[in-house]
Formats: structure tokens, sequence, C-alpha cells
């Protein structure tokens, strides 16, 4: 199998940008490793209609000097009807703006049966077209159209991405099957043979930040808060590094004149790697507010050298920084002069913060980046296929009888492919399980004769590390086959489901129901599972999906044995979600096996107030079953069609809630109305809050759960809740996760909604620590709750 890597755009325009460097570096480490597979750099020569095949030496030079570097070897040259059938066409550069269309190329690839794979760094000609030429639009809606109609796989550099994307294809009505992977980028500024520059701004107090000067990036809201902070504040000065962008003229003209260039203000246009690097490592504080990013380069690059980096919260900017940078999530003056106010004056929360950064910060290596796509081309070569089985073992855990009994019935009344179910269960459970009836055979079996050494201390285990345990022990059961469905007693399906359910298309079907990085609950052992989710995979490179989705899946057991060799210790150490460590490794590993899929499963949550709704199911095709729902709203209720119903009913207050929330987020904006950072302090315990509106807007009946930072200077036993006086009365409070002496999180912040009257309401946020009120009801942090 060969691989075709087209730099065509590279080559002739010789750009030194962020796509550049993903490309400059995956090649470095292309050109000195060998591989299951043969590949070709290649490049696009209109002259002659052909593309040239660059010698391993002259890709070495050209990557180091790839602005002055001629190629001199031109003769291994080949037709685009000349390319090997059934090899790999890979676009990872900016591709949109070569000379061969793509709308043209990729037809010819595809009738040589030649696959197509895509690298996409953002959608900002679709997604705000503001910010481009038209020229630019116009080449890149003409590339999407031709990955959405030939592309067999897409690579993006983030989740954002990814959904910008599968948006857009949604909304063109394109249903093509084309798989996804997003990898995460590299943070190390590669050092070249640049002769290092002194510089005496570095000997300076300066806010950072680095980026092209447009207006996507937002350098003129950091130099209006700049103009005042730096009245109070006078030894700070403000350093942009950048090169001049696109429509930018207003913000150029403002810097040139400003009566503080050269003096507090700098503007350096034109400066290496190397003196970049000085610049981070010096930054007192590195700012990056940019409207959308598909990964936001300069936020890791601050963070790999332990900044305080402050950036906004869009696109994404939070999957890049998580909860090390700090976030003006309404791009809002009030939140960045308070937060960049807060450090210049805090050197204690600003040592803390510097620490935590430098203790906690991981920052990704062009090695993981290079190494996530090489995995995909390796296992292209392997052995691990999809042949479509006529029927499934369907493999249980379970210790409920009532539960196991209801859902065997749902299922032989649904599902026709049942090969056998085989119930994972108690020792003294064993007879009950067996008197169950079903058309298909039951197989029981010990969950002791599959732990092993392992049921020795088995009981004393939480919830989450007892699944693992048990669902890691099914690789040990003898007649496990290829493929099987792994499912919990509650999981109930709700109408016909066929083999296309699970394999469709020649891809497994795998159903998330969240995205881990935006998992703000601490609570249960079931939320701690996946916090460490989080944390394991995304040190590994790996997606961050939740497919806990309360339904059943398909297991490939040759991934899932490689899962379980990986992480099986760490599951014993730690509680880690099963479902979750499945399918972010399989995906990430074999990305052309699968298909991502938002899930169908009806009331999970149980109750819509759990947490916020980040995913809504467009059908129902499996039952989440939770007896007491039947205690209450589906007491005596049998159809689907008023289940959904009644769901509905149950989401509408929460789905107006969104909405009344995006209209509320434009006017804090365009009216400034957001507490910057709200600050608690006594018995020497300090707690500041940030990203919390002057006002709120919700539906009557309701919960509201907005999204706060919090930072605790704390002992790790301290005691630590939110909450918020209404009316004079206590609302609810939530107690923070603290385990350290500086913590640093998201939480949902809950304010209820359900039995408030129609109207205006005062709230006062508060904080308690160790169940001592720091300001009570005389909290001067007043919120406006406007009940509809």
């Amino acid at each position: 199998m060969i691989i075709y890597i087209d730099i065509s755009n590279y080559v002739e325009t010789r750009a030194h940008t962020g796509i550049q460097r993903v490309v400059r570096e995956f090649l470095y480490r292309l050109n000195t490793h060998k591989y299951k597979f043969d590949y070709k750099v290649i490049y696009y020569n209109s002259k002659i209609d052909k593309f040239i095949i660059i010698a391993e030496n002259e890709l070495n030079k050209f990557l180091y000097n790839s602005k002055d570097y001629t190629f001199k070897d031109l003769s291994n040259s080949f037709a685009i009807e000349d390319m090997v059938k059934n090899s790999i066409f890979f676009d990872m550069d900016g591709a949109w703006n070569n000379g061969l269309k793509r709308n043209y190329l990729y037809p010819i690839l595809k009738s040589r049966e030649i696959k197509i794979y895509n690298f996409i760094y953002d959608l900002v000609p679709i997604i705000l077209p503001q910010f481009s030429h038209e020229d630019t639009i116009r080449n890149f809606t003409n590339y999407m159209f031709a990955i959405y109609e030939y592309s067999n796989l897409v690579f993006f550099d983030s989740r954002s991405a990814e959904l910008d994307f599968l948006k857009i294809k949604s909304d063109i009505q394109n249903d093509r099957t084309i798989s996804t992977k997003v990898v995460k980028l590299g943070s190390d500024v590669s050092k070249q043979n640049h002769k290092f520059i002194e510089h005496n701004l570095l000997k300076t107090k300066y806010i950072l930040f680095v980026g092209t000067l447009e207006p996507r990036k937002n350098q003129e809201l950091l130099l209006k808060v700049y103009e005042s902070l730096v009245n109070k504040h006078s030894d700070i000065n403000l350093i942009f590094i950048g090169k001049a962008g696109w429509n930018n003229d207003k913000l150029i003209n403002k810097i040139r004149t400003h009566t503080l260039l050269n003096k507090k203000l700098f503007w350096l246009e034109n400066i290496n790697d190397d003196l970049l690097i000085e610049f981070y490592k010096n930054a007192y504080i590195n700012v990056y507010i940019s409207s959308y990013e598909g990964f936001g380069l300069p936020i890791a690059e601050s963070l790999s050298y332990g900044n305080i980096t402050i950036t906004s919260k869009n696109s994404s900017m939070y999957e890049v920084g998580k909860n090390f940078a700090d976030y003006i999530k309404y791009n809002t003056e009030n939140e960045l002069y308070e937060i960049i106010d807060l450090y210049l004056d805090n050197q204690e929360l600003y040592s803390a913060k510097k620490e935590f950064i430098k203790n906690e910060y991981y920052p990704y290596s062009w090695d993981l980046t290079y190494q996530s796509i090489i995995d995909v081309f390796n296992n292209i070569s392997s052995d691990i296929q999809i042949n479509i089985p006529k029927k499934l073992q369907f493999i249980f855990i379970s210790i409920d009888i009532d539960n196991i009994k209801r859902a065997i019935a749902e299922i032989d009344r649904y599902i026709d492919f049942v090969e056998e179910y085989i119930i994972i269960t108690r020792g003294d459970m064993i007879d009950d399980f067996k008197s169950i009836t079903s058309k298909y055979n039951i197989n029981v079996v010990d969950e002791n004769e599959i732990l092993g050494e392992y049921s020795k201390d088995f009981s004393n285990r939480d919830h989450v590390s007892k699944n693992w345990l048990l669902r890691a022990s099914i690789l040990k059961l003898d007649n496990l086959n290829k493929q099987f469905i792994m499912l919990d007693d509650d999981n109930i399906p709700l109408r016909n489901i066929s083999m296309e359910h699970f394999i469709k298309d020649g891809k497994y079907s795998a159903y998330y129901f969240y995205n881990l990085l935006n998992w703000n609950n601490f609570s249960s052992d079931y939320d701690l599972g996946q916090h460490n989710m989080k944390r394991v995979l995304d040190k590994d490179g790996f997606e961050l999906l939740s497919y806990s989705s309360h339904k059943p899946q398909i297991i490939d057991r040759d991934i899932f044995s490689e899962v379980v060799d990986k992480y099986f210790d760490i599951g014993l150490d730690m509680a880690i979600d099963e479902w979750s460590i499945y399918f972010n490794y399989a995906i990430s590993k074999y990305p052309f096996l699968f298909n991502k899929i938002k899930f169908d499963t009806l009331n999970w949550p149980g109750n819509v107030s759990d947490w916020n709704l980040e995913y809504i199911p467009e059908e129902y095709n499996f039952e989440n079953y939770y007896s007491s729902l039947y205690e209450k709203d589906f007491k005596n209720i049998k159809s689907i069609d008023k289940k959904i119903k009644i769901k509905n009913r149950q989401q509408k207050p929460y789905l107006i809630n969104q909405e009344l929330y995006k209209v509320s987020s434009k006017k804090y904006y365009n009216y400034n109305m957001i507490h910057g950072v709200l600050e608690f302090n006594r018995f020497n315990k300090k707690i500041y809050l940030s990203n919390i509106p002057y006002f709120i807007e919700a539906k009557q009946g309701s919960w509201i759960k907005l999204p706060i930072n919090y930072k605790a200077l704390v002992s790790p036993n301290d005691i630590v809740e939110v909450g918020y006086y209404i009316n004079d009365r206590r609302g609810a409070f939530i107690k923070l996760y603290i385990n350290d002496n500086y913590n640093e999180n998201i939480f949902d912040f809950g304010i209820s909604c359900e039995s408030l009257e129609v109207g205006e309401h005062n709230i006062f946020i508060d904080v308690v620590v160790n169940n001592i009120n720091i300001y009570g009801k005389e909290s001067p942090y007043l919120v406006k709750l406007f009940v509809r």
C-alpha cells in the first residue's frame, strides 16, 4: 500500500503558518522511521501536468529551509492516472488554494479505487466568512464540497472543528458515511538553525499576545483593556508578536500612532522561533482571545512554558487550555481587565497558579501528533477487519433479577439476531438467573470464575471499578466471539432493532452522549470515573467523548483485548469507564472502522436537571430503565410515543433556557454585563469565582446549570461549598472538588427555578468554608434572575 502525501501548497507558497508547521513536524518524523506501508511525498507541477515525487534528501533540505530551497530533481514524476490503485491520497496541506482543484482530482482518484484522507484545521471561511477574503471563501467552499463527496477519512485538530464539519454536512443534507478522528497538535516550538538574538524587552514585565494582527484575534480588546490597566500598573508592558494580517487597517493604524508605542506598547512583526521561545519564557501573562480557532497553538505553546494564559472560551480554546488557562467566556472588558488585574495585584495567587501549571499541565508533543496519524496508516495494514455476523452474543453484567428478566423479554421481542445471552453474576444468584426463560439460549457465568485472583477484594471496590474488572474479564470467556454486544440489565429496546444499528456501511457504530471535557460534576464515583477517563485518555492523545450511553454497544474482541492490555492496571488503581476507554482508544487507533453517532437513549439522564444537556437524541431506540420514574411521571405508561412525549415535555423548559442563554450572552458581550472576578477571603481561605453574569433568564419549572470557574487557595481537607441566597432564603449549595492547597476547576452552578414565581429575583452568591459562611445573606455579589 502506498500513501501519497501532497504538499503542493507548501511548496508553492513557502508559508510558515500553523498548517505548514503541522506538515513540517509530521514530515520531519516520517522521514526517519520505517513503516508497514510505502509513502511518497509529492507536489503538483502545473507546467508538466504531473506530480513530482520529492526525494528523501531533498525533502529534508526543504523542511529545514523551505523559504529559499529550490528543488533540483524533477525527473521522478507521474500523471494522476498513474497513481497505484488501492492506495491512499493524503491532503494535509492547505489544498483549497492549489491550482489542481479537488473537485477535479478526487473523482479521478476514486475511479482508481484510491482512498482519500484529509486533514481539516478549521472552517473559518465558512463559519466566519467576514474574516476571510472572498477568493479564500470560494476556494475553500469548493474544496469542502469535494471532501463531503469523496473523502473516506478526515482528521481534525479539535472536536470543535469536527463538530463544525458535521454541522455543515448535516446542513447540506450529505448522508455519506465519513470516518473522522481528532488529533492533538504539538506545542513544541521548533528550534531551527537561527542565531539567537538578545532583546532588551525580555528583561521587562510584559503581557504577551502572539498571533497575526487580524480582526479574528481580538487584539483591539486587549489594547483597550491595557490602556486602563497601565494607569494602575505602570510597570507592565504590552507586546504584540505577529505579522500584519488581512483587513485590519484600523488596529494597525491605532498601534502605529499610539502614544505608548515603543514606550510601553510594542509590536514585533518578524522574530525567529528561538527568540519567540524567550518571549514565551519571560512573559508575565500571555493573552490569546481569538474569536475562533481550529486548535489555538499559541495557547498550548504558552502553557508549555508555564505561563499564566488568558484566552477566550469558544471553538477549540478549552480543548487546548483545559483548566490551566483562564477564560473570558463572554469576551467582555470586565472579564479581561479583572482577571489580569487580579494576577497583577495578588502575588500569592499568581505564584500558586504558575506552580499548578508547572506541576499538572502536560503539553502535547509533535511526536504524539505524528504517532496519532501514523497509527492509523499502520493499522490499515493490520488483520482487524469487519465481517458482518448473522448473530451476536449479548453479554450482561447483573445482580438484579427483575431488571434482567425485563431486558431479556424486550430484547426477545425486538431483536432477532441474538446468538445467546451470557449473564455474569454473583455465585449466590446463579440458580435464580438460570431460571430465566427466553427463546434464545442463556449462559449464566459465576463472576468469580472469570475474575480469578481479583475476586478476593472485589466486593470492597466502588461500582465503577467493579464494572471495569468484570468487563475486562469478559475476555476470559472460552466461547467469546469476534464481535459481541455489551450491555447493562437496564438497557431496554423500544422498537425493532436491526444489525445495521451496530454495523452499517462496513463500520461499527459507536454511540456517545457527552464530551468528557465538559463534564463538570464531581459528586459520585461515576463522576470521578469520567474525570479519570479524561486525564488518562488525554495524556495518550486520544479522543475525549463519553460512550457510557446506557445502551447496548458492539465490541470488537481483538480491539478490546488491546484496550485491556494497555489499561487493565490503571483500572485497578482508579475508577475508569469501560465504555469510554474502549471506544476512544478504538476510534483513535482504527477510525476507518467506526462511525461516531449521537446516542439514542430515553431517560439518560433519568432527571433532565441532573446535568446540562450537551447532546439530545434525535430519536429514541433504547431506554435506560429507572424504576423510580415509573413511580411518578411514567407510572402505568406503556406506549413508546407517550414516553417520548413526557420526556419532550420535561426537556422543553431546559431547551428554552438554552435559547434564553444564547440571547443573554449577546447582551453580556454588548453591554459588558459580566462580573469579572468574585473574591471570597476569610480565615486565610481564598476562593475566586469567574464567568458569572449580572443577570440570568430562565424558564419557570427548571434548573439553571451555569458553568463557573473556581480557584481555591485552601487546605486539602477543607470543605468548600458555593451557593446562593434568594429572596432571603438559602438556595442550593454545591460542594467543590478540593484535593490540594491550590485547586482550579469548572463546576455547574445550579439554581432552582422549579418553585419560583414568574418575575425578578435577587440572587446573592456566597461561599461556605468548613460550615462557615464568608458573607451569608449580606454577600456583595448580586445576580438578577428573571424567571419567564
